[in-house]
C-alpha cells in the first residue's frame, strides 16, 4: 500500500496582524506627509522666484523707461518752458515720449509720491497719467546734478534766462539701510543753441 502522507502536508499562511496594519499606516502616512510638505515647500519656493523675476523685470522696465525719456531733453531757450525739477518730481520737454511719436517734442512729468511707507512713480503725458511703479517700505526722491559735479534737490539751482540742464538726474530710494541709485545722464545738449536747420526748419 503506498503512502499519501506526502500530499497531505499542512499548509500554513499567516495573515497582518492588527498592529503590522497600523505601522504600516503610520510608516505610509508619514511617507505622505513628508512628500506634501516637500511639495509645498517647492511650490513656496518657486512662487517667490517668479515674483522675484516679475518685481525685478518690472523694476528694470520703469528705469528704462525712465532714463529713455530723460536722457533725451530739450535745452531751454529764452522764454521757452524748461526743465522744472523738485525732490518730488519735474517736468520737462523731451524727444522719446512714452506715448506719443519718437522725435517729437513733448512735455512730460515723472512725480515721486510717498504713501505712508510706500514709494509710487508715476508718469504723465498730455492728458494720460499712470503708474510706473512703487518700492514698499521706502522713502524716495529726484536729485540733479550740475557742470560742478554738485547734486541739488531742485533744478535750475539758479535763476538765469536760459537754464541749462543739468548733467545727470538721479531717483533715489532708500529701503532701510539700502539705497537704490538710478542715474539718467543727459545724453542731448546741455544749453540751449539754435543750428541753421533749426532756424529753417524749427525745433
Amino acid at each position: 500500500m503506498k503512502n499519501h502522507s506526502q500530499f497531505n502536508l499542512p499548509f500554513f499562511q499567516r495573515a497582518f496582524t492588527l498592529v503590522e496594519m497600523l505601522v504600516v499606516m503610520v510608516i505610509v502616512s508619514l511617507l505622505i506627509t513628508v512628500i506634501m510638505q516637500g511639495f509645498g515647500y517647492s511650490m513656496g519656493l518657486y512662487q517667490r522666484v517668479v515674483k522675484s523675476q516679475k518685481s525685478a523685470y518690472s523694476e528694470v522696465l520703469a528705469y528704462g523707461w525712465l532714463r529713455s525719456t530723460l536722457a533725451t531733453q530739450v535745452a531751454a531757450r529764452p522764454k521757452d518752458l524748461g526743465l522744472e525739477g523738485e525732490n518730488n518730481g519735474l517736468s520737462t520737454y523731451t524727444y522719446e515720449p512714452l506715448l506719443d511719436q519718437a522725435g517729437l517734442k513733448t512735455r512730460i512729468q515723472w512725480q515721486v509720491v510717498q504713501e505712508g511707507n510706500v514709494v509710487n512713480l508715476s508718469y504723465r503725458e498730455g492728458d494720460t497719467e499712470f503708474a510706473v511703479y512703487r518700492w514698499p517700505e521706502s522713502s524716495g526722491q529726484f536729485e540733479y546734478l550740475d557742470e560742478k559735479g554738485e547734486w541739488h534737490k531742485q533744478w535750475p539751482a539758479e535763476k538765469t534766462d536760459t537754464p541749462p540742464l543739468p548733467v545727470s538726474i538721479r531717483l533715489l530710494i532708500s529701503t532701510g539701510s539700502e539705497v537704490r541709485n538710478y542715474v539718467v545722464n543727459i545724453v542731448t545738449r546741455k544749453r540751449a543753441e539754435v543750428t541753421m536747420d533749426e532756424v529753417l526748419y524749427g525745433r
